[in-house]
């Protein structure tokens, strides 16, 4: 889908538009979003960040992704300017150093270009990360670029992100948007909770801290369940983040002894020790959290919009 054509959806008669989700916990499916659900989501979004009509608005995500809607929709609702190029990992390329943008939505690979060549960057106020994970080392790099990024939590189902954080030393914890709060379920995931009433039920494993604040410890449907013991690939994949430089991840396979076996995946070419560094990982983590094997694969599985696909 183009952006021209879902404006043409958003400004048209029929009451909802259409998204798909993005697949990480199962296959794509198509929803339907009312326009006024969306539009107080657009809403929510464009008060905290004080959007009005003399802004701009820049999406680097296709009209294809809640994500890329979201800020289409955030500048229609604003009565703004909006620009959009085809989503690539060299974004923001047609613009020059004395431009000026308000607000631009990127997904980390995205963001890892712009700190590659932040001195060609445009001046932007405020990026919106969302789409997939920050890894701990980008988070670093972001940090000390002082560029003001803010890491969103949300999904489809809510309409883009309910919750941000601003990527910083201070803060750890999502703090929700105006109008959205939080609760744990009875198996500790999220659960988001709109004041129209309207509930949405996550997989999303939490710490809660107020009803307005708080963290991600990972997926429910992801944790390992291996001899007897409950491994969260979260949790261990924080673990040994100091140890790893290229892009891994901790999943499990069917094993006859464990039921289910930890295993470590690490993308790019076998050229690391196993045993070595099964050794090392000993020293970092419980006895049930060490892989029971590591591989070395040519591309980690990853949804359309870079979601590890466990």
């Amino acid at each position: 889908m183009t952006f021209e054509e879902f404006l043409s959806e958003w400004r048209g008669s029929v009451p909802y538009i259409e998204a798909r989700t993005s697949g990480s916990t199962g296959e794509p499916k198509c929803i339907r979003l009312s326009k006024e659900f969306v539009t107080e989501s657009a809403s929510r979004t464009n008060r905290f960040f004080s959007i009005a009509s003399d802004s701009r608005l820049h999406s680097c995500v296709g009209a294809d992704f809640i994500g890329g809607k979201m800020m289409a929709v955030r500048a229609e609702v604003a009565g703004c300017r909006f620009s959009y190029e085809p989503p690539t990992n060299r974004p923001l390329g047609a613009f020059s150093k004395s431009d000026r943008l308000d607000l631009v939505s990127v997904v980390p690979s995205q963001m890892v270009h712009i700190l590659d060549n932040i001195e060609e960057m445009p001046e932007v106020k405020v990026l919106l990360i969302g789409g997939s994970a920050i890894d701990p080392g980008l988070r670093v790099r972001i940090i000390d670029s002082e560029l003001t990024a803010y890491e969103t939590y949300g999904m489809t189902e809510t309409a883009s992100h309910v919750a941000v954080r601003i990527i910083d030393d201070v803060h750890d914890w999502f703090e929700t948007l105006d109008g959205v709060r939080v609760r744990l379920d009875s198996r500790g995931c999220l659960v988001v909770c709109f004041s129209s009433g309207y509930e949405v039920v996550t997989n999303d494993l939490a710490e809660v801290a107020t009803d307005r604040r708080f963290k991600i410890k990972g997926r429910w449907d992801h944790v390992i369940i291996t001899g007897g013991k409950k491994v969260n690939p979260y949790d261990v994949e924080r673990k040994i983040s100091s140890v790893i430089d290229s892009p891994y991840m901790i999943t499990s396979r069917a094993d006859m002894k464990w039921g289910r076996k930890v295993v470590l995946q690490i993308e790019g070419d076998d050229v690391g020790n196993k045993e070595e560094l099964i050794e090392m990982l000993k020293k970092m983590l419980s006895p049930w959290e060490v892989p029971k094997t590591v591989e070395w694969v040519r591309c980690l599985p990853r949804t359309d919009n870079g979601k590890l696909k466990r």
